[in-house]
């Protein structure tokens, strides 16, 4: 009995050790098995987040893209509109003078010089329209033709060059006026004289296709002398 009771002693005290040891691994590899997982999930949220971060970076990249592209094409467009205003604003025709021939029964033909405003862009003639409304009647359109300038057939042409920059024959084919000309336009009203009587009123506009247009309004004179040249405006 005192052996087994020594036995028993014995295993009485072996037995709290050996449970607390094996407890302790046990709690350790409890400890450790949590530990992996908290890592393991930091993992993911660190893989997540670089995934993130890597598709925050495209997309701000797209984006920037876009804008420079945007950017770019709204600079243009503005820069374009910009001179195209400047040209608008700018380019217009100033009327000089004008003259007609006189006929008992009206006038026989009418002369506008013309010049460019200062600092104007090319003015091309081929675009260039001329109305005219003499005493309340439609207006007619005239259009420019290197060879006729017959009024009631709606034509103009340059009757005189008087100041141009290079040679005339280089003008005809290709009518233009730049800052600095001065030419004279004619059409041909014989057909059309009565419209031009004493004392009518008459409008004529001149029409860009770019820039803005003039108009003169005149009056003619009370009484004509047949034959004679006489200044209208």
């Amino acid at each position: 009995m005192g052996a087994l009771r020594g036995c028993e002693s014995h295993t009485w005290h072996k037995w709290p050790h050996w449970k607390v040891r094996k407890s302790g691994r046990c709690k350790r590899s409890i400890r450790y098995r949590a530990i992996m997982r908290i890592y393991d999930c930091r993992a993911d949220a660190g893989i997540s987040t670089l995934i993130l971060f890597i598709a925050i970076v495209i997309m701000a990249s797209l984006v920037a893209t876009v804008l420079m592209d945007t950017t770019g094409i709204v600079t243009e467009k503005a820069v374009h509109t910009g001179k195209e205003t400047k040209t608008q604003v700018t380019t217009g025709i100033k009327v000089v003078s004008v003259s007609g021939k006189m006929t008992d029964d009206g006038i026989t033909c009418i002369n506008l010089t013309i010049e460019p405003i200062a600092e104007s862009g090319i003015i091309d003639l081929d675009t260039t329209i001329i109305t005219i409304s003499a005493a309340g009647n439609p207006r007619v359109f005239l259009k420019y033709n290197r060879t006729s300038n017959s009024y009631s057939d709606g034509f103009f042409n340059v009757s005189r060059w008087i100041r141009i920059d290079g040679d005339v024959s280089d003008r005809v084919d290709n009518p233009y006026i730049e800052s600095g000309d001065l030419i004279e336009i004619s059409t041909d009203t014989t057909a059309d004289a009565s419209d031009f009587s004493p004392n009518t009123e008459v409008v004529i506009d001149i029409l860009l296709e770019t820039g803005f247009d003039s108009r003169i309004e005149f009056r003619t004179p009370l009484s004509y002398v047949s034959g004679e040249q006489i200044g209208l405006y």
